[in-house]
């Protein structure tokens, strides 16, 4: 059966944070799976010192999902960096997070909102992680009126039916992004960002030159 796309995210709360360190941390894992949880009976997770000032995203985010996370990894993404017309801090083009997986992904940004295409009627795109990207970006840009952007500072709850992309800076600034990545999945491309308080995968796989899918040996 076709998978239907263009799906709105769902806003989930405001969250107010000011972040002043820049950083460059890429799916990060902050929970392996059947890691034991604590004495309150909370999720282990574990935050490189860096990214605690993160925790009330996390939190907020993990507490919206109703499965049983035990056997689930949690990554988190944070970049605090200097945005430009030439250099937005993000991969450019429309394209969906989690694509052909159920992963779920939870975004926030303080400026340069995401962008978002909320088309009136719904479409299929080819389950390929490389023809799908031509077919999204063609139906999003000839749909303009259908673009969307949301408050700063709002997380947004995205599954793989939500269309998006990094939004034209208007104006050179400091922007921080955070994604939280809930997944059954390994992220394990070279150059995903390290947390040395948790084993390291065994079976690191190169990056293509391609779509960045998190999933090693997945297309």
């Amino acid at each position: 059966m076709d998978k239907i796309y263009g799906v709105t995210p769902i806003p989930i709360a405001t969250i107010d944070l000011s972040p002043k360190e820049m950083m460059f941390w890429l799916y990060c894992p902050i929970k392996l799976p059947r890691r034991p949880t604590d004495k309150k009976g909370e999720l282990a997770i574990t935050y490189p010192t860096n990214l605690a000032q993160f925790e009330p995203i996390v939190d907020r985010a993990v507490r919206c999902v109703t499965e049983n996370l035990d056997d689930y990894y949690i990554y988190l993404t944070a970049k605090t960096l200097w945005v430009t017309a030439d250099n937005p801090g993000n991969r450019p083009g429309w394209h969906s997070d989690g694509f052909m997986t159920d992963d779920l992904n939870f975004i926030w940004s303080d400026c340069n909102a995401t962008l978002f295409w909320e088309p009136e009627e719904r479409v299929a795109f080819t389950q390929d992680h490389h023809a799908s990207l031509a077919e999204m970006e063609a139906a999003a840009e000839a749909d303009v009126e259908h673009h969307r952007v949301y408050p700063d500072k709002t997380l947004l709850l995205l599954d793989e039916r939500v269309i998006h992309r990094v939004a034209d800076v208007a104006k050179p600034g400091m922007r921080t992004f955070v994604k939280v990545s809930i997944s059954r999945h390994k992220y394990n491309l070279v150059g995903n960002s390290i947390n040395h308080a948790l084993p390291l995968p065994a079976d690191y796989i190169e990056r293509s030159e391609g779509r960045n899918h998190p999933v090693g040996g997945k297309g």
